[in-house]
Parts: structure tokens; sequence; C-alpha cells
């Protein structure tokens, strides 16, 4: 009987400690830092490279891309395999946007476009 408690306890322990990714699939802690880069890249282009007429959106966005590859150990090929098939396990893929949200909701980093104004000093026009 206590042989079989044991052994039930480490079968649901295995199967509670979620899912294992495959060889060549990138670990989630490491593909949410990836994504998360991304998503800033992506931001950034459909900010400011898109209005500037002189540049070439799709270059910028793949020049970006490969510093954000290189950042992480990692290349477009591992990267998008590795989309794949979080893609293809909706459960870990909402644990991973989850983490993301959370990650971008704890950024700090504002960029005023000018300093706040003083109370007895603001203008009306």
């Amino acid at each position: 009987m206590r042989r079989a408690l044991c052994i039930g306890l480490i079968l649901i322990f295995i199967a509670c400690s979620g899912h294992q990714v495959p060889k060549g699939v990138l670990e989630p802690g490491k593909m949410e830092k990836v994504v998360y880069d991304i998503l800033k890249v992506e931001e950034y282009v459909n900010t400011f490279v898109a209005k500037d007429t002189t540049l070439n959106v799709k270059k910028q966005r793949s020049t970006f891309y490969a510093e954000v590859f290189k950042l992480h150990n990692t290349n477009r090929k591992e990267f998008y395999s590795s989309y794949k098939y979080y893609q293809q396990h909706p459960d870990m893929q909402k644990a991973l946007f989850d983490s993301i949200s959370a990650e971008a909701g704890r950024a700090t980093t504002v960029f005023p476009h000018r300093l706040p104004a003083k109370a007895g000093k603001l203008k009306q026009p």
C-alpha cells in the first residue's frame, strides 16, 4: 500500500511539473525575453521608423530582429520554430504572454514629450 502511494505521488508530481520543451525549442524564460524584445522592436518600428520616409521599414525591422537574436544567443530559425511550438500548445502560450504582459506592466520607463509644468506656471492657450 505504501509503495503504491509513493508511486502515485511521484506520477502526480511528474504530471504537474509542467511541460518540458523539446530540444531546439527555446525554454519559456528565454522565449519570454526574446518575444518581449521583439514586441519592443515592433513598437519602435511602428512609432518612429515607419514615419521616416527615407528608411526602408522591412530592412530596419530585419536589422533590429537580428540584434535581438544576437543579444539572446539565438537565431531566426530557432525563434520561429519555438514560436510555432508555443502556438501549438495554447496553455504554454497563454502562460508566456501572461508573463510578458506582467513584465510590460512593471516597466516604469516613460518617455515624456516634454517636462511637466509646475502647477502655478501653467499657461492656458
